[in-house]
């Protein structure tokens, strides 16, 4: 009903009695198919109200890398060789395809992200620039999986900033790389937009594992 009726992200879905009357189920039915959508990241459920859809959040993915992780199945550096992949990838095809207007709230973004202050904000707002890239990309596969992603590597941003703090560097680099980016899009050129993000992509793997090791001494 909600692919077929078109029902977005917001939108209210009918009670259980009147969900039941219409597919003709039990109300236990109705509870437990929307408890399995929950899990999945398509409705929100809350007690006494109706369940909502929420724009199809990829919960599973997330699910999948957290137990992969907890279980050892899985590193933070494969996490990243992924992103590195769905990035570049991602950064060619927006390119090809970002309006003038996207291209315009990509620059908001890139200014929002050189003009944080804080660490919190700044890791939020490198984030969002990296994930408007892959919206442009034009491929919500990669999108939603990129979404996963960062949901884990978000701790270890904040951990490399303040390690980079806290031996006096600042993130001048990292500005200029994402300008090289943006502006490498606004040109249109997918191959000089691919080789930007990779360079970047690969500092940052080569910071992550020089932290990782810094960590692992210090303990």
């Amino acid at each position: 009903m909600i692919r077929s009726d078109g029902l977005e992200d917001g939108a209210v879905l009918p009670s259980e009695t009147t969900l039941a009357d219409k597919f003709q189920v039990s109300q236990r039915v109705v509870r437990d198919a929307l408890r399995a959508l929950s899990q999945q990241g398509i409705v929100r459920t809350q007690q006494g109200k109706p369940a909502m859809v929420i724009g199809r959040r990829p919960l599973a993915i997330q699910n999948y890398f957290k137990l992969a992780l907890e279980d050892g199945l899985g590193s933070f550096d494969e996490l990243i060789e992924l992103r590195q992949a769905l990035e570049v990838r991602a950064t060619g095809r927006a390119a090809a395809a970002a309006s003038a207007e996207e291209i315009e709230a990509l620059r908001a973004m890139l200014t929002a992200s050189e003009e944080a202050t804080i660490l919190e904000r700044r890791v939020d707002a490198d984030l969002a620039l990296h994930s408007a890239i892959i919206t442009l990309g034009r491929n919500r596969f990669f999108a939603a999986i990129f979404d996963s992603v960062a949901t884990f590597l978000a701790e270890e941003r904040r951990r490399g900033q303040e390690m980079t703090e806290g031996t006096g560097g600042d993130h001048a680099r990292s500005h200029r790389e994402h300008r090289e980016i943006v502006d490498a899009i606004e040109n249109g050129d997918p191959e000089r937009a691919e080789r930007a993000m990779r360079s970047h992509l690969d500092r940052v793997q080569r910071e992550f594992e020089r932290n990782s090791r810094s960590t692992s001494a210090g303990a």
